[in-house]
């Protein structure tokens, strides 16, 4: 008896991924990105990434008020991927090195 998969099942490869990246709110996702090694953040960027664009036209046949629980685990997850892509593509590193401290700022809304 294993855990409910929490992902539509055409995108069962990012079962892994799910649990850490499957996160509700913009400051949630920030966290685990500063939480996170670079190393992890490429993995899941690789994993997700080239399928992105299949992820969001299968998410697009669904209403966004309506979503059930997989496809919004899968909305959730590809907004992770957002907030990854800048430590990958631009930084580098969770953060960026010259910046300001990273637990000194705050997501408002």
């Amino acid at each position: 008896m294993g855990t409910e998969p929490m992902l539509p099942a055409r995108f069962a490869e990012w079962e892994p991924y799910a649990a850490t990246w499957c996160l509700d709110t913009e400051h949630d996702r920030r966290e685990q990105r500063m939480r996170s090694s670079q190393a992890q953040l490429e993995a899941f960027y690789r994993a997700v990434k080239p399928r992105l664009d299949e992820a969001i036209q299968y998410l697009n046949g669904f209403s966004l008020d309506a979503l059930p629980p997989p496809e919004h685990n899968l909305l959730n997850l590809t907004l992770s991927l957002v907030e990854v892509s800048v430590a990958v593509e631009l930084f580098f590193n969770p953060w960026p090195l010259d910046a300001y401290p990273w637990d000194k700022f705050s997501v408002a809304y």
